[in-house]
């Protein structure tokens, strides 16, 4: 194995030795695109004592054998083997305490027949570990995909005015995206107007914008596999109402509180008690209805989880969103969200549009 994948697997190694397991399972995408760079469906088997191995059905082995990175050896199941196939020959030293990522329930019981619940031990947490704190290369990818994202927020606003459709301009958007290379949204484009924007994901549908509507557009884009997340508030007409304009500087003046206050070894959960408190002072903090921010990479909501309940310290290299946000049911809703890189004494902006109510 070299470079990258050998230093993520290195890693992992020395976490299930530290975790005194005898190897690890991987069955989350996410987490053996991490590991091997083939981005499909398998198991990753990784022992503490041997080399790691990637098992996939017969409609993916071309693809891993293509994509797979690192030297890391690929063996082809049978189409109706199921994952305790891939454990019950193994041996013992290697099932006696084997940790795994991701399980659903059918099986989970499956193996926890096979070998009994006292050997099968949850081990996303060292998984996480390692994935919240990016390298240069996942970094990099990050930065393209908010180049990429910040740019389409360019084009959403372009397009808000009386007349146009919520989804002509999610089609635009995600077109643009390809358009500028890349791998597709990292989730579905919300443009939310009017009341529809009081609801934080938007509303089933399509909706006709109009002069006097606030929107909300939250987009993100995917290149080599990592997301970008951003969100912006737009108000559609020449004069905002009173109470648009406080709410929008609300949002902000939290926003830009809650970006001064992040540092490496920061609890996540204080960032989201501080903004929390400040917009009690406020009286809207019953209208602040979801979290801080969340960790961003291979998936769009990742750990560290920051809201009331985060338990994550913040670190340097983590890649996170701030994203405060309030809503007035059946009226509008506002919220401001940029994807930021942790660094030594403080954040960097990965994405950029200005912060204005008027579309520009």
């Amino acid at each position: 194995m070299s470079g990258v994948w050998k230093n993520r697997i290195s890693r992992l190694m020395d976490l299930i030795q530290e975790n005194e397991l005898s190897a690890v399972l991987i069955c989350s995408k996410a987490n053996i695109f991490y590991f091997t760079g083939y981005r499909g469906p398998g198991y990753l088997l990784v022992p503490l004592n041997g080399e790691p191995k990637l098992y996939v059905y017969p409609l993916d082995f071309e693809a891993a054998k293509t994509y797979v990175r690192g030297g890391i050896e690929v063996e082809e199941l049978s189409m109706t083997a199921r994952v305790e196939n891939v454990i019950e020959g193994l041996p013992e030293e290697v099932k006696s305490r084997l940790g795994f990522d991701s399980l659903n329930a059918e099986d989970y019981l499956r193996l926890s027949a096979l070998l009994s619940h006292e050997s099968l031990k949850p081990a996303s947490e060292i998984v996480w570990k390692l994935r919240m704190i990016k390298d240069r290369s996942e970094i990099e990818n990050i930065e393209r995909a908010c180049d990429i994202a910040s740019k389409a927020m360019d084009l959403a606003s372009e397009m808000l005015e009386d007349g146009v459709m919520e989804s002509e301009v999610k089609a635009e958007v995600l077109e643009e995206m390809f358009k500028l290379g890349a791998d597709g949204a990292a989730f579905d484009i919300i443009v939310a107007s009017g009341s529809r924007s009081s609801m934080p994901h938007g509303a089933p549908g399509s909706r006709v914008m109009r002069e006097g509507d606030v929107v909300v557009v939250d987009l993100g884009a995917v290149f080599e596999g990592y997301c970008s997340d951003m969100t912006r508030t737009f108000y559609i007409g020449e004069n905002p109402p009173e109470e648009v304009l406080k709410i929008y500087e609300m949002v902000l003046e939290a926003k830009n509180l809650a970006e001064e206050s992040v540092k490496p070894w920061t609890l996540s959960s204080a960032l989201y008690d501080k903004v929390y408190d400040r917009l009690a002072a406020m009286g809207y903090a019953d209208r602040f209805i979801h979290g801080l921010g969340h960790g961003v990479g291979i998936e769009i909501h990742e750990p560290p989880k920051i809201s009331k309940i985060g338990k994550e310290m913040i670190q340097e290299n983590m890649v996170i969103t701030i994203e405060p946000g309030i809503y007035l049911p059946g009226k509008f809703g506002v919220r401001l969200e940029d994807t930021l890189l942790v660094e030594k004494d403080g954040v960097r902006k990965l994405t950029s549009a200005p912060y204005t109510l008027t579309p520009y």
